[in-house]
């Protein structure tokens, strides 16, 4: 049985338990984190010692770093290529994503959006960060091979970037016009576990006040 810590509502959460149902995996998964706690007992922290969530248990196995645990279920579990120049050719935009996109839509534009009072934002952070996902919206716009990241099949590559294109088009901020990205959200939310574990509604985590 795999055991999944990490509240529901986070979106490194939301990656590792949307490959774990896409993979068709046994498990289950506790709430920890955010208004849950949980995270700073010694127990979590003998898991996990920087305090956060997701940290995965497979058997004698503990994992923490949603980006790693998903990586170890797909080369586990799923079909990740075992050729080292084809994994990488994979990976390199799972750690494009998590190294140039992924700050500047969370910490960027959501943490300015849904973490931050009105009186708190910083309206030149989000035109900044809306600027260089502009940017990055048409590097990664010409990456994409299919209605997947890689072409016809689900890889690393979707869970580092596809979890995020759900926060990217629901909220209201200068998005950049970019079909490719917009087909790929829509073949993603034809994905039953897409829609489970990614679509969640975000304004769950907006602060009074925001």
């Amino acid at each position: 049985m795999i055991t999944v810590f990490g509240r529901d509502s986070s979106a490194n959460v939301q990656a590792v338990m949307w490959c774990i149902a896409e993979l068709g995996l046994e498990h289950e998964r506790l709430d920890v984190g955010g208004s849950f706690g949980g995270t700073d007992t010694p127990e979590y922290r003998a898991m996990n010692p920087m305090g956060l969530v997701p940290v995965l248990k497979d058997g004698e196995t503990v994992l923490w770093e949603s980006p790693t645990i998903v990586r170890y279920l797909m080369r586990e579990y799923g079909e990740h290529p075992k050729d080292p120049v084809a994994a990488a050719k994979i990976e390199q935009w799972a750690d494009w994503t998590r190294a140039h996109f992924y700050p500047e839509l969370i910490p960027g534009v959501f943490y300015q959006l849904f973490r931050m009072t009105v009186e708190q934002r910083s309206q030149a952070t989000i035109d900044k960060s809306s600027a260089e996902l502009d940017r990055l919206g048409a590097i990664v716009s010409d990456a994409i091979t299919g209605p997947y990241f890689m072409g016809d099949q689900i890889t690393v590559a979707d869970y580092a970037l596809g979890t995020l294109m759900h926060r990217y088009f629901v909220m209201e901020f200068e998005r950049g016009d970019h079909p490719a990205l917009a087909r790929y959200y829509e073949a993603l939310c034809d994905r039953p576990a897409f829609r489970d574990h990614v679509m969640k509604d975000p304004n769950v985590l907006k602060v009074a006040g925001a």
